[in-house]
């Protein structure tokens, strides 16, 4: 048995693989497996996969299967893994040569169901975006521990899977898996894990590089956007509910459903959205009228962000077609000033 297995999903990705591929690679003093799943792709990632496999025939295997999504590929990897921990990489990132040996090393001292640590956050060929983020927690032994801390948990990429190694006992022992969902397939399986979490550690180092690039699918137009994004925010709350912590949490619900409605009026303004403008106006009028008023508006009671700020006040007030001008305007400028934008983005991060 392997101490840990890498799984990694690929679709068409040939222009970054062979990094991704090699930080894993590189790990040191782990006797690990790197499972590529290949899921379609077309673009020459399915031989590069091949490749490095009859290179390294003890370490990688490759599962190739038609295109399904992200998730039904992690599952397919976990399927076949035979590590005692998972830890799922992204096929464009890439991350450094101790992150499987010094987190092994900590989640087994303490014998946690998993660990969460650090990463640097940065745009694609743009160092001087770099931002490096931290886990400010403390080390949470029991489940009371981990809901007591949930609060600042939550505000550390809780839907990350990047940032987090999983003891594949605890995985299995609660038949925790991804859902065929295309888009947010991670934060449903982590919500999953939270349901059944007993235990974490916390490494306050960052080790993974988590990169951004142009024509990601978040910053794509999708006719199911929507619903996708909603799946999310109710299971957040259903989770929540769950814990028995509605009222302590209610801000944390408002949240995840504001953010749905963020993402909406996203996508609302893209270029290839085909809706007319007062289409645009009718739908998010709609949206706010229901999920606004029932679920934003009773928990969310202050927003530090000056442009969410600045949504959530149109929203209030019924301006649906100033919300969809702030939005298109502030798209518009991020595209236009990327570099200035870049030094204000702590004021308008998503």
């Amino acid at each position: 048995m392997f101490d840990v297995s890498i799984i990694m999903p690929v679709y068409n990705v040939a222009e970054h693989l062979p990094r991704a591929i090699e930080s894993a690679l590189a790990q040191k003093k782990v006797i690990g497996e790197i499972i590529l799943v290949n899921d379609g792709s077309t673009d020459g990632s399915k031989e590069i996969c091949e490749a490095y496999a009859e290179k390294e025939p003890l370490l990688i295997t490759v599962i190739n299967q038609e295109n399904q999504g992200s998730g039904p590929a992690r599952n397919a990897g976990m399927k076949q893994a035979s590590g005692k921990f998972i830890y799922f990489a992204d096929p464009d990132d890439y991350f450094s040569d101790r992150l499987l040996a010094d987190n092994l090393a900590l989640v087994k001292q303490r014998e946690t169901d998993i660990i969460v640590f650090g990463y640097t956050q940065e745009k694609a060929g743009r160092l001087d975006t770099r931002e490096v983020r931290l886990p400010r927690l403390p080390q949470m032994d029991t489940q009371k521990d981990f809901r007591k801390h949930f609060r600042n948990f939550y505000h550390f990429s809780p839907y990350a899977l990047w940032n987090k190694l999983y003891r594949k006992e605890f995985l299995t022992k609660n038949n925790i898996k991804f859902t065929n969902q295309r888009m947010g397939q991670d934060a449903l399986f982590n919500i999953e894990v939270y349901k059944h979490l007993e235990s974490v550690t916390i490494n306050r180092r960052a080790y993974y590089h988590y990169v951004t690039h142009q024509g990601s699918a978040v910053n794509r137009y999708r006719e199911d956007r929507f619903d996708l994004e909603l799946n999310i925010a109710k299971s957040f709350e259903s989770l929540i509910i769950e814990w028995e912590e509605a009222e302590e949490f209610k801000d944390l619900i408002a949240e995840e459903y504001f953010n749905v409605i963020y993402l909406e009026t996203a996508n609302l303004v893209h270029p290839d959205c085909p809706f007319t403008t007062e289409e645009k106006v009718d739908r998010l009028t709609e949206l706010w009228n229901d999920i606004g008023k029932n679920k934003i508006v009773p928990g969310k009671k202050d927003e530090k962000n000056p442009f969410r700020y600045a949504l959530l006040y149109e929203m209030k007030t019924g301006h649906h077609r100033n919300a969809l001008f702030l939005m298109k305007t502030r798209n518009l400028a991020a595209a236009k000033y990327t570099k200035p934008f870049t030094k204000i983005k702590s004021f308008f991060r998503n």
